[in-house]
Formats: C-alpha cells, sequence, structure tokens
C-alpha cells in the first residue's frame, strides 16, 4: 500500500474515534469484553432442565432438602380423633409424606414446595405434619419435618403412579419489595414418580 494510502487511512481512522461519543465507546468496549470472556469460557450457560429423583434419596432444591416416602389416596384426612377433611363425594385425598429439612438462612414457605403434574383436575389441601396432622405453611432455618404434602383429586384422576415436580431456587434479591428471598427457577426442576396406595 503506498505511503499516502496509510496516512489517508490513519487520518480516518482518528477522524472516526473522536466522532464517537462517550456511550458508544462504552459499547465497543463491553462487546470486546464480552468477546474474550466468551473465548476463555466465562459465558458457559448454567445447566438447567429436569433431572430425575427417587423415593427415600435426598434432593436438594437448594432451599430444601426433601426425601420422599410414599404416595397413598384416601377417603377422608383425620388426625386421631379430628376429621382434617372430610369424605366428598366423587373426590379422593392424595397424600405424599416427605422429610422436608430448610438449609436455609430464613423461614421458608412449604405451599407449592411439590407440584403434582398432569393432575390439572386437582387442588391443594394443604402441608400437615405426619406426628399430629396439625397445619404448617412454613418451616424456619436448619429445621427438619416429616410432612404430608395434600391434594383434593377427582376419583377419576387416580392413577397407579404419580409425578412430582420440585423447582429449583435460587437466594436472590427481590425487584418489588426489599431484601432477598428464595425464588423458583422456570425452568430447572427435579420429578419423582411414586407408586400410589389406594386404602
Amino acid at each position: 500500500m503506498a505511503p499516502h494510502r496509510i496516512a489517508a487511512l490513519g487520518r480516518w481512522l482518528r477522524g472516526e474515534l473522536k466522532r464517537l461519543k462517550l456511550r458508544h465507546l462504552r459499547s465497543v468496549a463491553a462487546g470486546l469484553i464480552l468477546a474474550v470472556a466468551g473465548l476463555f469460557g466465562g459465558l458457559d450457560t448454567v445447566e438447567s432442565g429436569r433431572t430425575v429423583f427417587a423415593a427415600d434419596e435426598p434432593h436438594s432444591d437448594g432451599q430444601y432438602t426433601l426425601t420422599v416416602a410414599r404416595a397413598t389416596v384416601v377417603d377422608e384426612l383425620r388426625a386421631g380423633r379430628r376429621t382434617i377433611a372430610p369424605a366428598q363425594p366423587g373426590l379422593r385425598y392424595l397424600g405424599v409424606v416427605s422429610t422436608v429439612r430448610n438449609d436455609g438462612t430464613i423461614p421458608g414457605r412449604l405451599y407449592g414446595e411439590l407440584r403434582l403434574v398432569d393432575q390439572p383436575r386437582s387442588a391443594p389441601v394443604g402441608v400437615f405434619r405426619l406426628a399430629d396432622g396439625s397445619p404448617i405453611t412454613q418451616l424456619g432455618p436448619g429445621l427438619e419435618e416429616t410432612l404430608v404434602f395434600v391434594w383434593r383429586i377427582p376419583d377419576s384422576a387416580i392413577r397407579p403412579e404419580v409425578t412430582l415436580r420440585v423447582a429449583r431456587k435460587r437466594f436472590t434479591e427481590l425487584l418489588v419489595t426489599y431484601g432477598k428471598n428464595w425464588v423458583d427457577s422456570p425452568t430447572d426442576y427435579a420429578e419423582i414418580t411414586l407408586p400410589v396406595t389406594i386404602t
């Protein structure tokens, strides 16, 4: 290339750089940083999707460690002489027994921790302590309880097996309110399939 063309190219580059505004320079710098990070694996994505765990196998969702034991269908829910949920025509109660330990540093809600898969006509009844049938909505940090998660399901929806889903959680800053809390991942979850005992 002729020397006068090299000089002209240099003048043109200097002129273009002078015309760029500060925000454009920031965009260029951010693009260069991302490109370099990508070359060295800095942009690797976190594995997400569906995983499977088995009965009596501890599973951590980030906040809780659950050990799901069994699933049973009954006509009514009783705790000793007390009726928690009475029998209703055409409906049964599905109870899933699980030991749950809060591994986090704040109390955590239990409602929605286990979700039924492919049971659109089911309705959650609540979460109860197995020991005495008392309802429980939260579990404090470091505490462990054996619980029964209960749903009301139509007779026609009873199957020999049931599949439950547990969302992966992360402790994050809340956008609407102040503070941090556990948030369910919409794409990262684990599933367990259990045989159902019908009594």
